[in-house]
């Protein structure tokens, strides 16, 4: 099974933080294994980037990007002229980086594992937490 990722559950993943849900860390521990995949929007590895410059989550962010463009298990998703053509029927997110992820999960038709709970309530997403 394929999965698209929030930048939360990523970063946790990949700090070992605890905050992260005991169904999120079954699938990227499965994607460890070579036994689904996680995409990863590229707004979501800007954002890491944002997090690691202010020092928010210490983690070595060169490390993160290496290892996720190296493995078969993760892909990263461009903003491109379908998701953003997406974004324009996405009336439902208004913040900028939800409604390029949101739109992004609605165009490949993929899961998405999120905390943000007013990205899990969407009717037009399924979502994992």
């Amino acid at each position: 099974m394929t999965f698209l990722t929030d930048t939360h559950p990523l970063l946790w993943h990949f700090t070992n933080n605890s905050k992260i849900s005991s169904k999120a860390k079954r699938i990227f521990d499965k994607c460890e294994k070579g036994e689904c995949v996680i995409l990863i929007p590229t707004i979501v590895l800007a954002e890491s980037l944002s997090i690691f410059d202010k020092k928010k989550v210490i983690f070595d962010f060169r490390g993160l990007f290496e290892r996720i463009r190296k493995s078969d298990n993760y892909a990263i998703i461009s903003l491109d002229h379908r998701v953003l053509s997406q974004m324009v029927e996405t009336k439902e997110v208004t913040e900028l980086h939800d409604k390029i992820i949101v739109a992004t999960a609605k165009l490949l038709g993929l899961p998405l594992i999120t905390k943000d709970r007013l990205l899990a309530r969407l009717k037009t997403i399924d979502s994992v937490w």
